[in-house]
């Protein structure tokens, strides 16, 4: 049997039972969760008294798949699409690419967006540049982040991401961009848990710490696992939480599965197919 498709039977298999699972999970969370004193409410209330502060919290259940797709590197889709490219110089480093515009140029430091939409429309600027989407929530004042939108949800890690580089005179200088070709579903499409019960679990588990404020929270998909030669993956619907520390100011992004609730301590597994015997 082909190498190949002995990972992708893995791969299906492994979905398979992180579905079952989920579904179990999820009903024992919301027995859990919404039985006496441990209900959302009660604990947003707890939340309020630890001095954690946060915006709307929407109770909608959205749904999601788990996707697949291969990582296009040097010899992908994006590596074909930069041979076209103008007035910058490419290079490729696991599955990456990252480039240098020969000339940086000028954006609207309130607005960078304005100026990059229209950028990456032109394949001579950006290859396949219709497939991202602005990232407000991800990007800062040094660099401008647009994702990959795939089944309407931003992927949240490198793999699927545009990251325009800005130096100290607002100025575009080039970016670092990776693109998933070859997405499909895996599964049935599923209900997701939804943004508040995502922060409530967060903060059962010791998660989000006293005095700090929950800046944003957004659905996408991040890494679940690889195949060894690092290039096919499964990626997993995700809620990435975004916390602030008060006090210091420091930041952390908190990843939690939105399918069984899991909290993601690392953004991806990767699986040894060869010592599967």
């Amino acid at each position: 049997m082909n190498f190949k498709r002995i990972q992708w039977i893995f791969f299906v298999a492994f979905v398979i039972f992180d579905v079952i699972v989920a579904s179990q999970l999820l009903f024992q969370n919301r027995f859990t969760i919404s039985n006496g004193a441990q209900n959302k409410q009660a604990v947003l209330k707890e939340m309020t008294a630890d001095s954690i502060s946060y915006g709307k919290l929407s109770n909608t259940k959205p749904n999601a798949f788990y996707i697949s797709g291969a990582r296009s590197g040097e010899n992908g889709v994006l590596a074909q699409k930069a041979e076209s490219l103008k007035g910058q110089t490419t290079r490729f480093n696991n599955n990456i690419m990252i480039s240098s515009f020969e000339k940086p140029i000028k954006i609207n430091a309130k607005h960078p967006n304005y100026r990059i939409d229209k950028l990456i429309k032109k394949s001579g600027n950006v290859p396949l540049g219709k497939y991202y989407k602005y990232n407000q929530q991800l990007s800062d004042k040094h660099q401008v982040v647009y994702t990959q939108m795939v089944k309407g949800h931003p992927i949240l890690s490198a793999d699927g991401q545009i990251k325009f580089h800005i130096n100290a005179n607002n100025e575009l200088t080039g970016y670092n961009q990776g693109y998933l070709e070859k997405t499909r579903i895996l599964q049935q499409r599923m209900t997701a848990i939804s943004k508040q019960r995502a922060v409530v679990w967060l903060y059962r588990h010791n998660q989000i710490p006293n005095n700090s404020q929950i800046r944003w929270a957004i659905l996408g998909y991040t890494r679940l696992l690889t195949t060894n030669d690092n290039d096919q993956a499964v990626y997993a619907p995700t809620w990435m939480v975004n916390v602030r520390t008060k006090t210091t100011g420091a930041v952390q992004r908190l990843n939690v599965n939105a399918f069984n609730s899991t909290v993601i301590k690392t953004n991806s597994t990767t699986i040894n197919v060869d010592s599967i015997k």
